[in-house]
């Protein structure tokens, strides 16, 4: 059967099963029956009209099927025949959907897949907020006086929870394993509404302190560290050293994203996944502080139909009354911040992921772009086959049917091959995952990704085949039929489309390398601003002390003491030090600083960032010493300080700040500090930004268990790394020590976030850069083909090779050109995307956008060069016999 023949076939099928049935119902009533007994007969004896219905559109059904598998048949007969166009157009589809679909699976996977909690749209995160402090710290972690407020008070919630994420050693003796470990007080469960698979989680009574140690553990460390022992629940274990009941195992599905607070003291960008969780345990002391100190993340449940808005206009009333009820000298202006917790979790991180989406989109565009100027050039050649077949009575829709049946079986192959790149792509993006964006535990390609996929096939589709098959459907077959030549020219119409597709490959080409510019050259900066200290041949390890072997600062000093002496006899040592924050691993111990005779209430005395450092601190890193001098081990007991210089112009402006004092509290109470140098300022904290005022202390003033260690060598610093472990294990092996590295790879993970999207983009850039420049080629090779009688005459009249050069170029420059404008009026306009993600470099940088242009103007240059050589070759003779 034909294809023009199904549809009255159909009709006829439908006719003649109406006629057997009315015919049916004649005889019986020619039998002597009624009308409404032969109707009945009729319906029994032949089949009644649902039958003929069902019967008719299975007849439907498998003709649609028979002529689905013929265009199935004849869509990759035809492909199979032009091999080399078949495996370009199916890459270009393949690249494009696979990248498309890699990204789409990472920005779902963290922007709108729904938490892995029950009605994850009722948790919300609270933050406090100090009107006195906001413009140093808008939000701040939450007190544990103001919790337990709440949790008496509130009207708003089913449950809250404070938590505080660390990592400690797992283990009894020699090398104990480093895990990380959230401590939690039980609501934490109701909050997040889940339940050990084995075993209970950890009640109000056993997060007493005082009480004996427990501990439930997420599945993946019960099942690599215990073997997945089905009797794990009453055994101990020793965790921070100290003896700790495993009290239940948490179900596989479970993971918990990092809550790390503005307190966490460690390196940010080097985040142990949490594999433990443990009560969250107060003293009396903490929580009779009316102020306290502003330390923990907090997490609750909205209770059903309360909103946000509702929600926090509750707290703000609490915190109104905590507020007013503070000490006259401690009087705070208080109030929180709610936030939904996964738009918390996504941060700042939602305007990149974006962009690295719509680049990704504009790679898949280029490809479809690319597509369509192929199948252009293929229906000019199938031109008279469409004609013949109109002229045998096809109607435009079978004509269109025609010409999108090949584009649809290429976009089918692509998007199969295009989902196996995806599934390649996406498990393998997971190390290179920057940690803000690496909370839900392992990617894969799932449905959502598989499904984004099949749309982008169906979209390349429409985008792809919708011009090539407009214009087949639209032959003329009386023009075409008597055309006296193959060679005869494609129409303007088709030939202005094919100039515009490349125009806009260009113009977003050339949107995507200048935005990529941009961001490299900001990087650049980033890496390059002056920070005030030095990152060469210095080594970094953070070390974890067990609390239960270093439970107060006398004997954590001891150890670091012990530690540091044996690192500086090491072969090639020049300096060691230890610091409670490495640098550019985040903000550690913020706190008051009040000078003599200050009698302001402390809610406005300056916030000042502390560091604890050993006295070789400033050398080891080269920390300039501006004034004074650096405190020694010979002053081990004193209180001294030593304060940056932004420090020192804030506290005693216009004053020589050596020897001044200063108090971090009530001066009747504390013992002050005396200042005995001012240090440059530094970027410390943030590349991005100068630090906040900075005091340094000696370490012996307060030593926490988690601090950095930094050895400055004089030979290849690559080398010390087993020699630092071991200097740390011949102190005690029961202390962890993580991955041991240089100064500089903690600077550049610092930029972790940057980097990801920066090359990226560079990717897609360069894939972008090549697609342009194929369909330059494709679009102005065809231009020449189309045009080689025509040369061939401007030759045999006397015309000069280098004028055909001129010639060929000019044609096939002239829409890159445009598209290249167009492309920076694209890119500006988009300039309020960017500017956030630039550091000093201006989203209108003249020097980047020139070479942006030039780059593709250069890309577009070379693709014409090769089909102008052919131009510029075509022999005249030749030319003028071919028909």
């Amino acid at each position: 059967m034909k294809w023009w023949q199904i549809g009255s076939r159909n009709a006829d099928l439908e006719r003649e099963l109406r006629s057997d049935l009315e015919l049916e119902e004649e005889e019986q009533r020619e039998r002597g029956f009624s009308a409404e007994e032969a109707r009945y007969a009729a319906r029994r004896a032949f089949g009644n009209p649902t039958v003929i219905r069902e019967q008719t559109h299975e007849a439907w059904g498998r003709a649609g099927i028979e002529r689905l598998c013929q265009d199935i048949r004849y869509a990759f007969r035809q492909l199979a025949r032009s091999p080399g166009f078949s495996v370009v157009a199916v890459l270009m589809l393949a690249l494009g959907i696979g990248a498309t679909t890699a990204i789409f699976t990472l920005v779902y996977d963290v922007m709108l897949r729904p938490l892995p909690f029950a009605q994850p749209g009722r948790l919300v995160t609270i933050e406090e907020k100090v009107a006195e402090w906001s413009n140093i710290y808008p939000t701040l972690p939450v007190s544990a006086n103001h919790f337990t407020f709440w949790q008496q008070h509130n009207r708003s919630f089913d449950s809250m929870a404070l938590m505080r994420q660390g990592s400690v050693p797992l283990g009894a003796s020699g090398r104990p394993l480093k895990v990380g470990v959230l401590s939690a007080t039980p609501g934490i469960f109701s909050v997040l509404q889940v339940q050990p698979l084995l075993g209970r989680p950890f009640s109000a009574s056993e997060a007493q302190q005082g009480n004996d140690h427990v501990v439930v553990l997420l599945f993946d460390l019960w099942r690599e560290q215990f073997g997945g022992d089905p009797e794990i629940v009453g055994k101990t274990i020793r965790l921070n050293g100290f003896p700790s009941t495993v009290v239940g195992v948490m179900p596989p599905s479970f993971h918990m994203p990092s809550v790390e607070t503005l307190a966490t003291i460690g390196d940010r960008n080097r985040v142990l996944p949490i594999e433990a969780l443990e009560p969250l345990a107060f003293s009396k002391e903490r929580l009779a502080e009316e102020m306290g100190d502003l330390n923990y993340f907090g997490l609750a449940r909205l209770k059903p139909g309360v909103s946000v808005a509702a929600a926090t206009a509750d707290l703000n009333a609490l915190q109104h009354t905590i507020g007013v009820n503070l000490p006259v000298d401690e009087r705070a202006t208080l109030s929180v911040a709610l936030t939904p917790f996964q738009e918390l979790l996504v941060g700042n991180n939602r305007r990149p992921l974006m962009i690295l989406l719509a680049a990704v989109a504009v790679l898949l565009l280029v490809g479809c772009a690319n597509v369509t100027n192929l199948l252009l050039a293929r229906a000019a050649g199938q031109r008279q086959k469409m004609a013949v077949a109109a002229a045998l009575g096809a109607r435009r829709a079978e004509l269109v049917r025609m010409a999108l049946r090949e584009t649809a079986a290429l976009a089918a192959v692509g998007g199969g091959l295009g989902i196996l790149l995806a599934a390649g792509i996406v498990p393998s993006m997971q190390q290179y995952l920057p940690p803000a964006l690496d909370f839900r535990g392992s990617l894969h390609l799932d449905w959502a990704g598989a499904g984004c996929a099949v749309l982008l096939a169906v979209i390349a589709t429409l985008l792809a085949g919708a011009a090539p098959a407009l214009m087949v459907s639209r032959t003329a077959p009386h023009e075409v039929l008597h055309s006296e030549s193959r060679l005869a020219s494609e129409s303007r119409g088709s030939r202005s489309l094919r100039r515009v597709l490349v125009g806009v490959e260009v113009a977003v080409s050339v949107a995507l390398v200048l935005m990529t510019s941009l961001l490299t050259a900001s990087l650049a900066k980033l890496m390059r601003v002056e920070r005030g200290f030095t990152t060469e041949r210095t080594m970094t390890a953070t070390i974890d002390l067990p609390t239960e072997s270093y439970p107060d600062d006398q004997r954590r000093t001891a150890f670091y003491k012990q530690v540091l002496d044996r690192m500086d006899r090491l072969p090639g040592a020049e300096h060691a030090a230890m610091t409670s924050v490495l640098p550019l691993t985040g903000d550690g111990w913020g706190d008051l600083a009040r000078v003599q005779g200050d009698t302001r209430p402390f809610t406005q005395l300056p916030l000042e960032s502390f560091r604890s450092v050993s006295p070789e601190y400033f050398s080891t890193i080269h920390l300039e010493l501006l004034a004074g001098k650096v405190f020694s081990p010979s002053d081990w007991g004193k209180n001294l300080a030593l304060v940056s210089e932004k420090t020192a112009k804030a506290l005693w402006p216009g004053k020589d700040p050596v020897g001044q004092q200063f108090s971090r509290g009530d001066p009747a109470t504390e013992k002050p500090f005396t200042v005995v140098g001012v240090l440059a300022n530094a970027r410390t904290i943030s590349l991005s930004k100068p630090d906040p005022m900075m005091i340094y202390v000696p370490y012996w003033y307060r030593c926490e268990p988690e601090a950095g260690l930094l050895l400055r060598t004089r030979q290849d610093p690559s080398e010390m790394g087993d020699a630092i472990r071991q200097a740390i294990w011949s102190v005690d092996r029961n202390v962890p020590v993580p991955t041991v590295r240089a100064l500089g790879n903690v600077v550049a993970d610092s930029v972790a976030n940057q980097r990801f999207v920066m090359d990226l983009l560079l990717l897609f850039a360069g894939s972008a850069l090549f697609l342009a420049g194929l369909g330059i080629y494709g679009v102005v090779t065809y231009s020449v083909v189309q045009r080689y009688r025509e040369i061939g005459l401007r030759i045999a009249l006397g015309a000069q090779r280098v004028s055909v050069y001129r010639l060929v170029l000019r044609d096939g420059l002239f829409p890159v050109a445009i598209g290249a404008s167009a492309g920076v009026a694209l890119a500006f306009g988009a300039a309020r995307v960017v500017i956030s993600l630039l550091f000093q470099v201006s989203p209108y940088d003249p020097v980047l956008t020139v070479g942006a242009v030039c780059t593709l103007l250069a890309v577009g240059t070379t693709a014409c060069l090769l089909p102008a050589r052919r131009a510029a070759s075509v022999e005249p003779m030749q030319a003028l016999r071919t028909e």
